[in-house]
């Protein structure tokens, strides 16, 4: 998008936003204790910002694809897609994956945070995107956030067993620490809302231990590269440099029963990385 339109949407946007810069106050605990599991299931989910950067998206998408593949997650959360990534992975991927969450921060258009999931085996029961604001309904700018933020979710039926969750998805500002802090707030509002089995990928842009993270913690949320029982706690975002940068999660509410594994997936195709962030996988049991 061109520079002069990019501040033009900026502008509109700031004009819903009421501008207050107050942290919120940390999340609440969710009221209510994950049931005996009646039901449990394994999933493996998977998130990965791919990079904005369109013109390297012929050179770098098979990565991206195989490193999917490879993996080949229930459910899995992008951060940075633009529309011209969601529609190239969305064709690529379309015989093994649906799409959720296509709609892009400025109005539907620029990067997004959508969500795939496997066809064959699941169903979607609803779907829905939403902006890390103090007007989250609509499109705005985050307190003291440098771009808007959107975030998804969808809620996935498996087709044979019923079993059902709900994934979210997000990409915290990389300038403004309050909107950081406030959206990680906001997240586990929302997942708490739901009182069901979930999981929040996202590329946080704050490291372990950082307010947000202590946040979504106090919300009832466990990071499982702390929980799993095979963890990989090395750097996720390199920029095709020696990276140290620990800012892409995967979460589990209290519907958690065992993270089997986390890991940091550092695949090179066709003599690259697929993105200047390695995607991060788990391997989790929720409750229903």
């Amino acid at each position: 998008m061109p520079d002069f339109l990019r501040k033009i949407f900026a502008w509109l946007l700031s004009l819903t936003s009421t501008g207050l810069i107050a942290l919120s106050d940390p999340p609440g605990p969710p009221e209510t204790s994950a049931p005996p599991a009646a039901m449990t299931q394994e999933i493996t989910v998977m998130s990965f910002n791919v990079w904005t950067n369109t013109e390297s998206i012929a050179r770098r998408i098979n990565g991206v694809m195989q490193t999917v593949l490879n993996e080949k997650p229930d459910s899995f959360g992008l951060q940075e897609a633009h529309e011209v990534w969601r529609f190239r992975l969305w064709w690529a991927l379309r015989k093994d994956y649906g799409i959720a969450c296509w709609q892009g921060r400025f109005f539907g258009f620029e990067e997004a945070t959508p969500i795939f999931y496997r066809k064959d085996k699941y169903c979607v029961v609803k779907k829905g995107v939403f902006w890390l604001s103090d007007v989250p309904d609509k499109p705005s700018m985050g307190w003291d956030a440098d771009l808007p933020r959107v975030a998804g979710y969808v809620v996935l039926k498996d087709k044979q067993t019923g079993f059902t969750y709900v994934h979210f998805n997000a990409h915290f500002d990389h300038v403004g620490s309050v909107a950081r802090a406030n959206s990680a707030a906001l997240i586990a509002d929302k997942i708490n809302a739901r009182g069901m089995a979930a999981v929040f990928t996202a590329d946080v842009n704050a490291s372990p231990g950082s307010l947000p993270t202590q946040y979504l913690e106090a919300g009832g949320l466990t990071d499982l590269r702390k929980a799993a029982a095979q963890t990989d706690t090395g750097p996720t975002f390199h920029a095709y440099r020696n990276g140290t940068s620990v800012i892409d999660y995967i979460y589990a509410n209290q519907f958690l029963q065992q993270a089997a594994a986390f890991k940091v997936i550092r695949d090179e195709y066709d003599g690259m990385f697929p993105s200047d962030h390695f995607a991060v996988a788990a391997t989790l049991t929720l409750a229903n």
